[in-house]
């Protein structure tokens, strides 16, 4: 299946207002979600920008691979039900849960596996690397009623941490995913909690942080972050990407890497030469999405502003940050 969802960070001062509010939606429900995640010593899961966990919701245990999707808002997830870990054993991931799934190619193709001979998948090298223990607060609302954009959509409020060895990370995020309906439901209420609670974009999953502190806690050097090369070749979903990754990285660090801030640059730049290359009114084909021209006057407004570095962790919380990619994502829909 697809998960259409929107990840965002809550500063501090405005957690309390926003599970308040979230409380007094009609449905709420407040859940214990304990995950084991799971890859290769090499990281290949990571690597193809999947995760594969196990987790306890509630009383009940799912395994799940979650692998990318068209955009940055996409997400291939397969759930299957698991059965529990044996008392006084440790975690074990089954890859035979998936056989006949959309995952099961994924998995064939990112891990090397034969299930043919190797059902289970235990010789594909996978480890237990790190764990969460989230607190979640959901409720479902409904966007747009009436209109061609409506849908139902699901305000998930994550609270815990990330466990590696001996170290730890706190969680606190909110998730709004598309239950039915219009993709721009989530749009449209991603738009209105931004600026009530002053949220930002994040497209680092709880994985990618996850990994981050399992290599921490081994003692591992940092994966290096490469600068991202402005091109004209590509779409408007990869470049949405390539700016939302690297806004996300910026935003994570309160003394952001400079090589962070440029690939930022870069992608915002690389919008600007899309822009240049896809001219008003340019396209021909009644069924390619229009290019976001109204969008920029504020990346431009945002290059300038990225010229003084030591502000640029700030930018990349700012609402008006966040609703300019909010505006890019529209635009993919």
């Amino acid at each position: 299946m697809q998960e259409i969802e929107l990840k965002f960070q809550i500063p501090a001062d405005s957690l309390g207002h926003l599970s308040a509010e979230i409380e007094r939606l009609p449905g709420h429900a407040r859940e214990r979600l304990q995950a084991h995640y799971f890859d290769t010593p090499d990281r290949r899961l990571g690597q193809a920008r999947s995760a594969l966990r196990l987790r306890k919701e509630g009383e009940r245990w799912v395994q799940t691979l979650k692998a990318s999707g068209a955009n940055t808002m996409i997400r291939l997830e397969d759930n299957q039900p698991a059965r529990a870990p044996t008392e006084g054993s440790a975690a074990r991931i089954d890859l035979s849960l998936h056989l006949g799934s959309p995952a099961e190619a994924s998995l064939v193709r990112t891990l090397g596996w034969h299930p043919d001979q190797d059902r289970q998948g235990e010789q594909t090298g996978l480890v237990e690397l790190y764990r969460t223990d989230i607190w979640r607060q959901t409720a479902r609302v409904a966007v747009g009623q009436g209109t061609p954009k409506a849908g139902v959509v699901e305000l998930a409020l994550d609270l815990g941490h990330i466990h590696a060895g001996d170290l730890s990370v706190a969680v606190q995020e909110l998730e709004i995913e598309l239950v039915s309906g219009h993709p721009m439901a989530v749009i449209a209420m991603a738009r209105d909690w931004v600026l009530g609670h002053h949220l930002w974009l994040d497209t680092q999953t709880k994985a990618h942080r996850g990994d981050r502190l399992a290599r921490q806690a081994a003692g591992e050097a940092a994966v290096a972050v490469s600068p991202s090369k402005t091109r004209v070749g590509v779409d408007l979903a990869q470049a949405l990407e390539q700016l939302t990754d690297a806004m996300s990285a910026v935003a994570a660090s309160p003394a952001p890497d400079l090589r962070q801030v440029k690939s930022w640059r870069q992608s915002l730049q690389g919008l600007v030469v899309m822009s240049q290359a896809h001219p008003a009114g340019g396209s021909t084909d009644p069924q390619a999405s229009p290019f976001p021209h109204g969008a920029m006057p504020e990346v431009q407004a945002l290059l300038l502003a990225l010229q003084d570095h030591g502000q640029s962790a700030a930018l990349a919380r700012a609402p008006r940050t966040t609703l300019l990619c909010l505006d890019l994502f529209a635009a993919l829909l």
